[in-house]
């Protein structure tokens, strides 16, 4: 599990739009530091190091801007917190059918399926209380607990038996100092119970340990275990720092098991240990400030970026808590090759190393489960803002926050895709828009952008086949909002603003795009993607 606080950047906002926030299956969450407080506001290192000894800004988590909506199986969920109903969208017939939630329903979550039904999970945020929808065939089955906590988020364990309800802070830019949301609310989707509980200061990330016994909750206080069966309790806090007005702003990874948490502290030389038996910490001198921190997917590496040094250090977990020696560092070759993130793969030991503090245009890989790990490097002709790699790292996509060049005055954006292992050059398409939304489709074939802004167009969808790198641009008749790619259906879809409710669906394969327009007037498809 690893927790990222990375500051709030304006080209994310989008996604928080008209399906809702998301959730996590137990392994997973990532999330802001709360605003309006010392440190809060920060992102990854202190500034320190960069090429040729300049000062350069702190590394930023841009990753975790681009999140999915609301998809399960063949269905695309959209809650109306006006009408008070979620409409389920078909995404191979596109049809249409709706049903009623409570009062405001707002923040949608996945739920796993379960007896073979489509699941997913609403906060109704005026009634404070949650509906579970259960559709199979031309069924629907809807059961509704209370949510007192009320909450912005949801995080759910893998088997979705256990959800959730907390408050994000940093989704609230207006909240006052003195509003702690330490209050969440756990669901027992099984037992159909409701309990509500108090953590630390300003939640900012909760995730489940994999055998669903626990949960953790990551606050500005440390992190609180909340035992789970039977009667939920929060069991214990254990603090990351003995320093209370410490750095807020971390990354904090923890083991699949529970049993290791490793936090990087804004500014600090060492990555400290926490173990969350005993609450006993320890700390690993890395000689430099470390930008980032992450875990490898089996949770058997930890890789802490040293920018100021050039070097990247991987952690054996868990020896590393018994040996302080059980690590290795990889020097980088060239000194115009600025590192201070990393971004790991799902479901491979590949890392992807790079920097958007510096004007770095070069994407490093590094394999971590290879016996001796070699740094391969490639040329993205452009400054890199954000790296989403295919789950098993056999590609990624990279978002760059600016043109094909530095000086370029006709792009506003740009899209790069990668193929790792086979040689060939990475492809690069101006965008004349920012982007607002990427999707990966699980596989790792297909990805879908949503670009535009606003109130200023153009508005595009851009649908990439990775394996062969093709792309391709569609139109939007509307500001996007988000995207996301429904593989059984064979089909991607961007949800865009619009007072009826409005998803653009493609095919993956064609480019087709079918537009359907007015959730609550019985739905009509536009063709070719007129408005």
């Amino acid at each position: 599990m690893r927790f990222l606080f990375w500051p709030r950047v304006a080209w994310g906002l989008a996604l928080l739009g008209l399906l809702g926030c998301g959730a996590d299956y137990g392994g997973l969450s990532e999330a802001s530091g709360a605003p309006g407080l010392p440190g809060s506001g920060g992102a990854n290192g202190d500034g320190s190091g960069g090429s040729g000894g300049s000062v350069l800004p702190p590394e930023e988590e841009l990753e975790s801007n681009f999140l999915s909506p609301v998809a399960t199986g063949k269905l695309v969920w959209v809650a109306n917190p006006t009408s008070g109903r979620v409409a389920y969208l078909d995404a191979v017939t596109l049809g249409v059918k709706l049903v009623d939630a409570g009062n405001g329903p707002t923040h949608l979550a996945a739920l796993p399926p379960k007896d073979g039904a489509d699941r997913a999970l609403v906060l109704n945020v005026l009634s404070r209380d949650a509906t579970v929808l259960k559709a199979q065939g031309d069924t629907i089955e809807t059961q509704t607990l209370k949510v007192p906590s009320g909450g912005n988020r949801w995080a759910i364990d893998r088997t979705g038996r256990y959800a959730i309800a907390w408050t994000d802070a940093g989704r609230l830019p207006s909240a006052d100092p003195l509003d702690g949301f330490q209050d969440l609310t756990v669901l027992d989707l099984d037992q159909g119970i409701s309990t509500a509980l108090s953590v630390g200061y300003r939640p900012v990330a909760v995730s489940f340990t994999e055998d669903s016994g626990k949960a953790l909750v990551v606050t500005q206080d440390g992190i609180g275990e909340i035992t789970l069966g039977g009667a939920p309790q929060v069991s214990k806090n254990f603090p990351l720092t003995e320093d209370p007005l410490g750095a807020t702003t971390r990354d904090v990874a923890i083991t699949p098991d529970g049993s290791l948490a490793l936090v990087r502290l804004e500014g600090a030389s060492a990555i400290t240990l926490v173990k969350l038996s005993d609450g006993s910490r320890s700390e690993v001198p890395l000689g430099g400030v470390v930008t980032d921190l992450d875990l490898s997917p089996d949770g058997k590496v930890a890789v802490a970026v040293v920018r100021e040094l050039g070097k990247v250090v991987l952690l054996q977990v868990p020896a590393i808590a018994g040996d302080p020696g059980a690590q290795s560092a990889l020097t980088l070759g060239s000194g115009d090759n600025v590192v201070g993130s990393a971004a790991l793969a799902e479901e491979s030991p590949v890392a992807f190393l790079y920097s958007n503090a510096a004007s770095n245009p070069l994407l490093s890989t590094l394999d971590l489960g290879a016996p001796t790990p070699q740094l391969a490097s490639v040329l993205l002709r452009a400054p890199v803002g954000a790296v989403l790699p295919t789950r098993d790292a056999s590609g990624a996509l990279v978002v760059h926050t600016k043109g094909p060049t530095d000086a370029s005055t006709v792009y506003k954006s740009a899209l790069s895709v990668v193929r790792v292992g086979d040689g060939l050059p990475p492809k690069i398409v101006g965008l004349e828009a920012p982007v607002a939304a990427v999707a990966l489709g699980p596989s790792g074939s297909h990805a879908l952008a949503a670009i535009g802004e606003d109130k200023q167009g153009p508005w595009q969808g851009v649908l990439v086949t990775l394996p062969t790198q093709q792309v391709r641009a569609i139109h939007l008749p509307s500001p996007p909002l988000a995207a996301g790619i429904v593989e059984e259906a064979k089909r991607g879809y961007i949800a865009q603003k619009h007072p009826e409710g409005r998803i653009t669906f493609v095919d993956l394969e064609t480019g087709e795009a079918r537009t359907l327009t007015g959730f609550e007037l019985a739905a009509q498809v536009v063709y070719g993607a007129k408005p």
